[in-house]
């Protein structure tokens, strides 16, 4: 699969992305509830795949 540099890599990234999510949730999410309902299915889907990633490092 991925190597232990290219991992940390790949959980850096998707860390970036959970954060910019978070931190623009209530500008995103106020605009309409189809943009909410995105928005929260990219955080659940980022910390799925975080969670599985940091499974794999250990």
């Amino acid at each position: 699969m991925f190597d232990d540099e290219e991992l940390k890599a790949r959980i850096k990234e998707r860390e970036k992305d959970l954060l910019f999510y978070l931190r623009y949730y209530h500008e995103l999410a106020s605009r309409g509830r189809n943009m909410k309902a995105v928005v929260d299915a990219e955080i659940k889907r980022l910390e799925e795949e975080l969670k599985k990633s940091y499974a794999m490092l250990r």
